[in-house]
């Protein structure tokens, strides 16, 4: 059974979709967005129609903390009430069409409509861009602001003429009105959800693609132009792959990227025109020198642009259906891409990427909540933006593509695609769409992963009967706990180095008997890594070390299978065959980087000296940074022996310091802090002020030195938390290492909270998230006081989310505290007590013997 919290505490209400009381068929909006007053002015006209059999007279449209100015109906001015949440509109005896047109002004919105100041320091321009998920359009104009409806777009843009202003679908006019003003207006002729509108005012600069099979604009700050080209490399690509795995061509007249300074999600979809945040523009040499680029989340946004904008889930509950599709897809697109365009192996790219999916998932299973695909009992639409509705699910499509096979899954998708094209959709539709292309029936498998919380984890043990030339297979499924109710249904593959077969699970333990005259030298179940599953793998080192070593030969085994080995072998007692096997893995150029990387970890869960010094050994070897991370990181960990650890200290600096890749050396200086030998903190303070791409060596060192142990580097923490030069990235590294020194110092509490607290009114909405996650493992319960406070004010879920989960930790260390107390009052109490009754008898004693 898992420890897992739930996702939705006791009591929490259900969700519904959303009624409409009319269709809103067009939004034409007129604003002014004044980047020096950070103030957006103008007037919006919802054009409607009314729902057939519609009794409504009365049109409530969303509105936050906006000034509401003249209201009128078909042109007929209307008297509006205005509340909370809400502008209420009149309406008149209905017929076909009606245009209710609301004049408004907002002025710096907390949401919706972002204002960035220009800042030199960090390369920033002023700018105004738009988030509308999740439901924040309302923040900054009045309407119907919910996922529910479909609208096509007109938007005219009034700005300063020296910017450009850009929106969703094809620029109409740019107007210069000779004032210094100029009005720019765009047509999006093609509907869509509201949430997707995005507007952007700024200094950009356009970058044409011509590597793409459709019109496609790159949008970037001025300064930053160069790297546009290649930043965006994947987009072309991508495109052309998608329309091909989907069978349905792009469906919009255009496409483009606009980089945002500030920006809340690393990219959001809106339909033609992708907003990307900053922290990933990077040039060719960045991407050379690094070994870094963004081609997954150019992927990922150009999926949505069919799951997600060309069909859209009618209520947050089935998030799944945009997010799911997009993260599985970007696994499938990046690993062609790479494979197309650098000559990768393809299986192995697609491997590491599940892989990925899969640890992210399972990390936020274990840590936070576990919670269905489906579900309708939220407290805020954001939280289910998680590793639920992205990995997981894309693990679960992955999973029912195996199981319906490739061609009979792309004709579902397909199927899906066209049916509901410029429609929503909800999760029936999908399970139709695959039953109708098919003939399969999903009802079972829906059940189980769609509409069920928890996942399968595997346990699997065999023995070689010589005398009946038997393989004897034993396959658990450990969390039914004996329950066969408990138990998934899984077909799957059951391989090993004398073959293969195909096998379905459905208890909670069962046995399979093969016919098989010598005993296999490796048996791994579901090689290639195509259940959303935990492990519990077993079996002696010899044979992992057998399976590890399986990457050729007549009866391979897939690249997942081998990592999974090597997982496997850094929890085993060390021996120098364990150590040969893993460091010939990591060593190898040609292995999947999949199997060299966990080949590195495992070696550093070994935790012995000899596995080390194969790490630091091969360092110098690997010629991809992204390896050489990978090392890093697996020497990351306490060494007891001083003299062991001094050396290992010398080598890491040594090495950072040669290192042509910054980030590595980074996380070279990391490791080196990671040992907690004395000296880190100065060795790491000298190296705080050299610069990288997006500062990465600079978080890994301010990581560094909360790992270090060292009550000194607090003071190198706090003062870059307050430092307004650092990049948030830096500032929130500082944030986490101060409160990590903080949880493990108990004199440093007091100074850390106070140093945190601060920023959880941050404008930044990734320091007010770092800021409220480490206030809860600092464990100082004085924190629960601005924590608290936060919470009444915080306008984004989910970062409402991690604040109670804060306050939460915090309630529960305070009550381990008080109930230490009182164990402690009472040993003291029982000390007393046993010392008076010493006393006593003493005396008793005493009399006695006189």
């Amino acid at each position: 059974m898992s420890d897992s919290k739930p996702f939705a505490p006791a009591g929490t209400p259900a969700r519904w979709v959303r009624p409409r009381p009319v269709l809103v068929e067009r939004v034409e909006l007129e604003c002014t967005i004044d980047l020096d007053r950070q103030r957006v002015e103008g007037t919006v006209v919802h054009v409607c129609a009314p729902q057939p059999h519609g009794q409504h007279r009365v049109l409530e449209l969303d509105q936050h903390d906006l000034e509401i100015g003249a209201v009128a109906v078909d042109g007929v001015p209307v008297r509006a009430s205005v509340s909370a949440g809400r502008v209420a509109v009149p309406l008149p005896a209905l017929g076909e069409r009606f245009r209710v047109a609301i004049a408004f002004a907002a002025q710096a919105p907390p949401k919706g409509l972002f204002f960035i100041a220009a800042d030199p320091a960090h390369r920033r321009v002023a700018m105004a861009w738009t988030q509308g998920a999740i439901e924040d359009h309302s923040y900054w104009f009045p309407c119907l602001d919910d996922p529910n409806g479909l609208s096509t777009f007109r938007v005219a843009i009034r700005h300063r003429s020296a910017v450009q202003a850009i929106a969703n679908g094809e620029r109409i006019s740019r107007t210069d009105q000779g004032d210094g003003w100029t009005t720019t207006v765009y047509e999006q002729a093609k509907p869509h959800v509201l949430y997707l509108l995005n507007v952007v005012v700024g200094d950009l600069v356009a970058v044409e693609d011509p590597r793409s099979p459709v019109p496609t604009t790159h949008w970037l700050p001025r300064g930053h132009e160069a790297g546009g080209f290649d930043l965006f490399r994947a987009t072309g690509f991508a495109i052309d792959w998608l329309g091909r795995f989907i069978g349905v061509p792009y469906a919009w007249g255009r496409y483009g990227h606009v980089v945002v300074h500030g920006f809340t999600w690393g990219g959001m979809e809106n339909t033609t025109l992708t907003t990307i945040t900053d922290r990933v523009v990077m040039t060719a040499e960045d991407q050379q020198r690094e070994d870094v680029d963004a081609d997954s989340l150019v992927v990922h946004e150009l999926v949505h642009q069919w799951f997600g904008d060309l069909l859209t889930m009618k209520g947050w509950s089935d998030i799944w259906l945009n997010e799911s599709f997009a993260t599985y897809l970007e696994a499938r697109g990046t690993a062609a891409w790479r494979a197309n365009a650098f000559g990768r192996n393809e299986a192995d790219e697609l491997a590491l990427e599940l892989w990925r999916n899969r640890e992210a998932w399972l990390e936020e299973d274990r840590s936070r909540y576990r919670r269905a695909l489906v579900t309708n009992r939220w407290a805020d639409p954001e939280e289910l933006f998680d590793r639920v509705s992205y990995e997981k699910g894309s693990l679960v499509l992955h999973h029912l593509c195996q199981v319906l096979g490739e061609p009979a899954f792309r004709a579902a998708v397909q199927l899906y695609t066209t049916r509901h094209a410029h429609g929503l959709v909800e999760t029936a539709d999908w399970r139709q769409a695959i039953e109708d292309a098919t003939g399969e029936p999903c009802d079972a498998f829906f059940d189980q992963w769609v509409y069920r919380a928890g996942h399968p984890v595997l346990k699997v043990t065999h023995r070689h009967d010589p005398a009946r030339k038997q393989l004897i297979v034993e396959i658990e499924q450990t969390q039914a706990g004996g329950d066969d109710d408990q138990a998934f249904r899984l077909p799957t593959v059951l391989a090993s180095s004398a073959g293969s077969q195909p096998v379905v699970l459905r208890k909670a333990k069962e046995f399979l008997v093969i016919s098989m005259d010598v005993a296999p030298t490796w048996v791994a179940l579901d090689p290639a890594g195509e259940l959303p599953a935990g492990w519990e793998e077993s079996g002696d080192a010899g044979e992992l070390l057998a399976r590890l070593a399986a990457r050729g030969g007549d009866h391979p085994c897939a690249t997942a299978g081998r990592a999974r080995a090597a997982v496997a072998l850094g929890k085993k007692l060390a021996n120098p065959a364990i150590i040969a096997g893993l460091s010939g893995r990591l060593s190898d150029p040609a292995e999947a980087d999949l199997v060299r990387s966990e080949c590195a970890a495992a070696l550093g869960e070994l935790r012995e000296p000899a596995a080390r010094a194969a790490l630091v050994a091969a360092l110098p070897g690997c010629a991809q940074p992204r390896i050489r991370r990978a090392i890093a990181g697996a020497l990351a960990k306490p060494v007891r022996d001083p003299a062991e650890a001094a050396a290992l200290a010398d080598t890491l600096v040594s090495a950072a310091d040669a290192e042509p890749s910054r980030w590595v050396a980074g996380e070279l200086l990391a490791a080196r802090a990671a040992l907690e030998h004395p000296g880190a903190t100065p060795v790491l303070r000298a190296r705080l002020s050299q610069s990288s791409w997006q500062q990465r060596l600079r978080v890994a060192v301010v990581r560094g030195l909360g790992h270090s142990g060292e009550p000194a580097a607090a003071d190198d923490a706090v003062n870059l938390i307050a430092d307004v030069a650092q990049t948030d990235g830096v500032r929130s590294a500082a944030i986490t290492a101060a409160a990590t020194l903080g949880a493990r110092h108990h004199l440093l509490r007091d100074r850390v909270r106070r140093a945190i607290e601060p920023h959880l009114d941050s404008g930044s909405l990734q320091l007010r998230m770092t800021a409220a996650k480490a206030l809860g493992s600092l464990k100082d319960p004085a924190a629960r006081g601005a924590l608290g406070a936060r919470l009444d004010r915080e306008p984004f879920g989910n970062v409402r989310r991690v604040i109670r989960e804060s306050v939460e930790s915090l309630g529960q260390a305070a009550a381990a505290t008080t109930a230490l107390a009182a164990a402690e009052k009472r040993i003291a109490e029982l000390e007393t007590a046993r010392k008076k009754l010493e006393l006593r008898l003493e005396a008793v004693e005493k009399r006695l013997g006189g």
